[in-house]
């Protein structure tokens, strides 16, 4: 099956069909994994953030006074590193998957195809999970 970019209209590369559906899928899977990973580190977040506020609430009226919490702005900037831009990186990872599944299904709907057109970056992560240079066929 030839692999051709949808930009330069240009092969990128040419790959058995059963290697490329292959390849989708450990890039589909590979993908879940990390949105797991972000979820996780979101989930630890938010319990460090729970810890924190349990103690601060446990502590006497007079302790409170001399510890306070940190300034809004700290938490704030906090909140946006640790939870919104995973968040905003876990909804662009699910887009990739979409657009994966939408080429096996593709792959599926028409077997006996010779060429697949894909967007270049899709092509850039296949030639990055097949461990080699696109080619500069024309």
């Amino acid at each position: 099956m030839d692999i051709v970019d949808e930009i330069y209209q240009r092969v990128a590369f040419r790959i058995p069909t059963h290697d490329f559906i292959h390849i989708i899928q450990s890039l589909v899977r590979r993908k879940q994994e990390d949105i797991e990973y972000i979820k996780a580190k979101i989930a630890q977040y938010e319990q460090k953030r729970r810890k924190q506020e349990t103690l601060y609430q446990s502590l006497s009226p007079f302790r409170k006074l001399f510890t306070g919490r940190p300034p809004s702005h700290h938490t704030a900037v906090e909140y946006m590193v640790y939870v919104k831009e995973p968040f905003r990186k876990v909804e662009v990872i699910k887009k990739e998957i979409r657009q994966l599944e939408r080429v096996l299904r593709q792959i599926h709907d028409h077997p006996d195809a010779d060429e697949i057109i894909l967007p270049g970056h899709i092509i850039s992560q296949i030639t990055m999970q097949r461990g080699e240079e696109p080619s500069d066929e024309h």
